[in-house]
């Protein structure tokens, strides 16, 4: 296609112009009812077929010459590719919840690359034998048709009050399916272009391969950015503009330089970034990075929006009767693909658990809310200018493409709204309109309450309406089910657990690379609360307690390498973690008496201060059991959570100070400058010292105090420290011996045969009575804290007692009195 020459001026003039009418669009929408995006088409269509009408000339040379300086602007499908997809890709990945996502991996992935596989070869083989077109010309119409534009049916979804997984499943789906139509559309363009032959092998391993390698590009590209954010955090502009950097170029390095998915290597990119960014960046500066991008987004969404509708009607001017029939075809085998989807393959996937479960009527509404947008346009429009295309098969996919946009978008997306009414998913549930009548209760008496205290305190009487309003509110929940009530109680709870962990952020007493594991903690409480009431709660608790597969790595790692370091990065987390729970859990107690009785009832916020309860009970012993072991380091990190807590109620201070006019500017920079530097001052979270030094260790132990210092060089290089967490179980009755412990900290508990139990402490050995006796281990021993033991192999073991006759006398000693115990407990056992 060729633009004609204009001046930047009027290009800028005509954006600007753009712009402004399209500020209206989101209020008119509301008012009328209808998405904003069918809204921006008909705006668009509209322009741009009185353009069409200009351009013939009738009307004046001036009106000519205006309508060709909007249709002809220098925007063909590269400008819209380079410009536009990048930055609406990127948004839509960086509002993406990595841990959701992961979650529904399974789910989003099939609905994403099978729903556009199967639309894609169901719309094609279904043209082909009415179209006087080839059959890869079918298939690339198909692939075009196949993007969807989710923003419609997720603002009404979120209206209607759609489960939230459900959403999610919806905005994870379009963030791929565009990824795969638009590989698809490649391949099939490149087929015709180049004019080889099909070959379905080829074309699946390009398939994979392509965006596998762009998503890779784009998580390192995310990555490096993250960390630069890291070194740029001061200042909010400097991570601003390598956010907006980033998806450009993971775009244009991966389509031009690597010739792999560039959507993806953006998808890649959005999702990473927004992994690692709010652990690099303060909040403040997070905050305004999303801001600045929530606005970028809704620029290049309603432009795209209008200036591709602006060039619909100039691409199906030459539509024909026959191009009308086939258009028809298309909207069948479109709906017929995704019914396939949706009343097939989503039951199948819900009934094997890889799925949410969905209802009929919302099943209804996904399959009429698959909504064409932009992209179908912009695809379209990049055909029609390929050059090495015959006239027909441009004109053929461009009359179709953009038939199929707008006719989703005028017929599905008007009608969509009066689906989701007639289906009633916009309807509150039972259990919803219960909880909307026990809020309005409790709200009237508060407003009651409120009303007669501002009474009070003016000399006037309150009024008998509100008396009456408030002498109606009190009686017994409308909810019926304790059960549901006490699981509303305990949501409510992780919701508010939330909250304290942003405002602990807020005062930066935690570290920012933690903020991301303790939200998705409190995520999954409500969820599982929501789900399986004060049953479900627990399990979360359960789950927030484990120990991560970074930390068991981590320790595998020290154990095989004798580096500790990454260890002591994942126990210092863990200890900071566990701290910043029970600050938190601690401040739910109040919450629980006076903000969930009233809405939800005694019996519900007892249930509710129940399960607290016994979740502070388990993180108090989890934290307690690492304060044992390091109690220097946990008053080392309640020092400086502590002076940062303090340090930003100072700054709230003076800011309050200067919003009540108390100082003026000058002296609150001044002081703000101070706060600053005193919160540099407190520094970085301090390193934990696992303690695992083998002399420190071994000066512990009694047993060899009176070893020569020769023998205790020797010992130092023959014995390995080994950390060890509660639970872990360190010998196995019936394995063979393979090396012997002593116990430098912490205890363990050993269950011998009979199943008589006793626990060792510090300065104590064991796992020595297999190496001595050369027989399998004859008790199981787990540690019940952490501990610090000094490890030393079997060979090691009985070659440095051989050189030191006392120490393997009282090693023996030791050995033989732990023996004849066993053996009378086993004995006692026998008889009882």
């Amino acid at each position: 296609m060729k633009y004609r020459v204009m001046s930047v001026a009027l290009v800028v003039l005509i954006i600007a112009l753009l712009l402004m009418a399209v500020s209206l669009a989101e209020p008119v929408a509301a008012r009328l009812r209808l998405p904003a995006s069918v809204l921006l088409a008909i705006f668009g269509v509209a322009i741009g077929a009185l353009a069409l009408v200009l351009r013939s000339g009738s009307f004046g040379p001036a009106a000519q010459d205006v309508a060709e300086a909007v249709t002809d602007l220098p925007l063909g499908s590269d400008a819209f590719l380079f410009l536009f997809l990048p930055v609406l890709l990127f948004q839509s990945a960086m509002n993406t919840d990595a841990r959701q996502l992961a979650e529904d991996a399974s789910s989003i992935f099939t609905l994403a690359i099978v729903a556009v596989v199967v639309s894609t070869f169901v719309i094609g083989l279904a043209l082909a034998p009415f179209a006087p077109m080839p059959l890869l010309a079918c298939l690339l119409v198909g692939a075009i048709v196949a993007t969807t534009d989710p923003i419609a049916v997720i603002g009404i979804f979120r209206e209607a009050g759609a489960p939230g997984r459900l959403v999610r499943l919806v905005e994870g789906e379009s963030l791929l399916n565009d990824a795969a139509a638009i590989t698809l559309f490649a391949l099939f363009l490149d087929l015709i272009v180049s004019g080889r032959a099909f070959d379905p092998a080829q074309t699946a391993v390009q398939a994979i391969a392509l965006p596998l390698g762009g998503v890779v590009l784009g998580a390192v590209a995310g990555r490096l950015a993250a960390s630069l954010v890291g070194r740029l955090r001061e200042s909010p502009l400097a991570p601003t503009s390598v956010s907006v950097a980033l998806p450009y170029v993971a775009f244009v390095v991966a389509e031009h330089t690597l010739r792999i998915s560039g959507v993806m290597a953006v998808v890649g990119a959005g999702v990473t970034f927004a992994m690692y960014g709010p652990a690099k960046a303060p909040p403040d500066v997070w905050r305004h990075l999303k801001t600045v991008w929530e606005q970028i987004d809704w620029w290049a969404a309603s432009l795209i929006f209008v200036l591709s509708s602006i060039l619909a009607p100039g691409l199906i001017a030459g539509a024909t009767l026959l191009d009308l029939f086939l258009l028809g075809v298309v909207v069948l085998a479109s709906l017929a693909a995704r019914a396939a989807i949706v009343f097939g393959l989503m039951p199948v996937m819900s009934a094997l658990r890889i799925g949410p479960q969905i209802s009929a009527a919302f099943r209804w509404v996904v399959l009429w809310g698959g909504l064409r947008g932009a992209t179908t346009l912009v695809l379209a429009l990049a055909v029609t200018e390929r050059e090495e295309l015959s006239p027909e098969i441009r004109s053929f996919v461009a009359v179709l493409a953009t038939g199929y946009v707008f006719y989703t978008l005028l017929i599905q997306g008007t009608t969509l709204r009066a689906l989701v009414r007639r289906t009633g998913v916009d309807r509150l549930s039972p259990v919803d309109l219960a909880l909307r009548r026990d809020v309005l209760a409790a709200a009237r008496r508060h407003v009651a309450d409120r009303v007669e205290e501002t009474a009070r305190a003016h000399g006037l009487t309150a009024p008998e309406r509100t008396r009456a309003e408030a002498a109606r509110a009190d009686g017994p929940s409308a909810m019926a089910d304790p059960a549901e009530r006490v699981a509303i109680a305990l949501a409510t709870l992780a919701r508010a657990e939330r909250e304290i962990i942003l405002q602990r952020v807020r005062e930066r007493s935690v570290s920012l690379k933690l903020v991301d594991r303790l939200l998705g903690d409190a995520r999954r409480l409500g969820d599982r609360s929501r789900a399986s009431g004060a049953e479900g709660y627990a399990e979360a608790d359960a789950y927030a307690l484990r120990f991560s597969g970074a930390e068991r790595a981590a320790q595998r790692v020290a154990r095989a390498t004798g580096w500790t370091g990454w260890l002591a990065r994942v126990m210092a987390d863990r200890f900071e973690m566990l701290l910043v729970t029970s600050a938190a859990v601690a401040r739910l107690e109040p919450f629980a008496r006076e903000t969930i009785a009233p809405v939800l009832g005694p019996d519900a916020a007892a249930a509710a201060s129940m399960a607290l309860a016994r979740r502070r009970e388990t993180v108090g012993r989890a934290l307690a059991a690492l304060r044992l072991q390091y109690p220097g380091y946990a008053e080392a990190l309640e020092r400086r959570l502590l002076a940062n807590a303090a340090i930003q109620i100072e700054e709230s201070e003076y800011d309050r100070m200067l919003e009540d006019g108390l100082i003026g500017p000058e002296l609150h920079r001044d002081l703000v400058i101070e706060v600053g530097r005193r919160r540099r001052g407190v520094g970085a979270r301090p390193a934990l010292d696992l303690g695992l030094d083998p002399e420190t260790l071994i000066a512990r132990l009694p047993l060899f105090a009176r070893l020569p210092d020769d023998a205790l060089k020797q010992l130092v290089r023959l014995i390995e420290p080994v950390f060890v967490r509660p639970g872990e179980r360190l010998i196995r009755r019936g394995d063979r011996g393979d090396a012997a412990y002593f116990v430098s900290s912490g205890a363990v508990e050993v269950t011998s045969v009979s199943g008589s139990t006793y626990r060792l402490g510090r300065g104590e050995i064991f796992g020595e009575i297999a190496l001595l006796t050369d027989s399998p281990r004859t008790a199981d021993v787990d540690a019940i804290a952490y501990c610090s033991l000094l490890r030393l192999r079997r060979r090691a073991f009985l070659a440095f007692l051989d050189d030191h006759p006392e120490l393997a006398a009282e090693v023996a000693a030791t050995a033989e009195r732990r023996r004849l115990e066993n053996a009378a407990a086993t004995s006692a056992a026998a008889m009882s």
